[in-house]
């Protein structure tokens, strides 16, 4: 039975992972929890950036396949500094890659990266793979930052195969804070519209990545030089409008009042804020484009696969 290693095994997407993946596969949970979650895997308590745990890990149980969950995850601006998110996200990623390739050179690597790598101006819809990488905030440019460190670390090798999965925010039915932010009031007062409330977004159902993983690992990998990468989201992207629907339909949010804010005032907001806080400038500009702009990724590769999402806004939330 193939070996897979899943660090940040209790979070979010880990603890999913965990649970599908022990039926078919030999499983270890990588996270800092003092207490393993019921999930079937052997357990290691270790931290990301302990270098010589990592190495013990490898050495000990030579996994298969890798599968790097772990990581900050985006927070509030001035809640982690810059040096914090690239030794976690970025440095700690590529010990853990070369550790996993000197304990077993056919290893596979999978990277759990973001869409936010693109940044969110100037951007042609659909964004591919090929596009730029413009990152905003200090938690996109540790993300891309990791991505450079796995190519070069996979660059001219046939051997060490690494793939790299560039998530659009990522939902469930119990945790979708990717999407509250984006239509609800603070403390889930009710629905707030920006502007007319036809942008779409991209966004990814936690059971879709969760099925396309698997499905990767059942696939025999290619033989590539350096990284594949590869945009993750639904099949199709969501309106505002339609996701305030799903909302107020389920019966998990509330059913209050929808007020529409004016773009306009949201652009001159995050120009302000600007020129208060101005080494955040890029991040509080990215802000309005988030809000006012489509931000819809190419999915063309994941389809190619020959994988097909099932999971929408709407059978998430119960709505079919």
């Amino acid at each position: 039975m193939k070996k897979v290693l899943i660090t940040g095994a209790a979070g979010f997407i880990g603890s999913a992972l965990c649970d599908v993946l022990k039926k078919d596969f030999s499983i270890i949970g990588m996270d800092n929890l003092t207490k393993p979650p019921a999930c079937g895997a052997v357990w290691e308590q270790a931290d990301i950036t302990d270098d010589a745990a990592v190495d013990r890990i490898c050495r000990e149980h030579m996994p298969d396949t890798v599968v790097h969950c772990a990581g900050i995850a985006h927070q509030k601006v001035g809640a982690v500094d810059v040096n914090s998110y690239m030794r976690i996200n970025s440095k700690a990623t590529e010990y853990l890659a070369k550790a996993v390739f000197n304990s077993n050179s056919n290893a596979r690597f999978i990277f759990l990266s973001s869409i936010c790598v693109y940044g969110e101006t100037d951007l042609e819809m659909p964004v591919s793979e090929e596009a730029e990488c413009r990152p905003s905030s200090d938690y996109a440019k540790s993300k891309l930052d990791a991505e450079k460190r796995l190519d070069a670390l996979s660059s001219g090798s046939s051997e060490k195969k690494t793939v790299i999965l560039r998530l659009a925010p990522v939902y469930g039915k119990e945790w979708s804070l990717n999407l509250d932010r984006r239509i609800l009031m603070p403390r889930r007062l009710g629905y707030v519209k920006f502007g007319n409330g036809q942008q779409r977004m991209s966004a990814l159902a936690r059971g879709n990545l969760v099925e396309f993983i698997v499905y990767l690992l059942t696939q025999e990998p290619g033989r590539s030089n350096g990284n594949t990468i590869i945009n993750v989201c639904d099949t199709d992207a969501y309106t505002f409008n339609r996701m305030i629907h799903v909302y107020r339909a389920s019966g998990r949010h509330p059913s209050g009042p929808v007020v529409r804010i004016p773009l306009w005032t949201v652009f001159l907001a995050t120009r302000i804020a600007g020129l208060v806080f101005y080494g955040k400038r890029g991040w509080l500009h990215s802000c309005y484009d988030k809000l006012a702009s489509s931000l819809v990724f190419d999915n063309t590769r994941m389809l190619a696969t020959g994988f097909k999402p099932i999971h929408s806004l709407e059978s998430v939330f119960k709505l079919e």
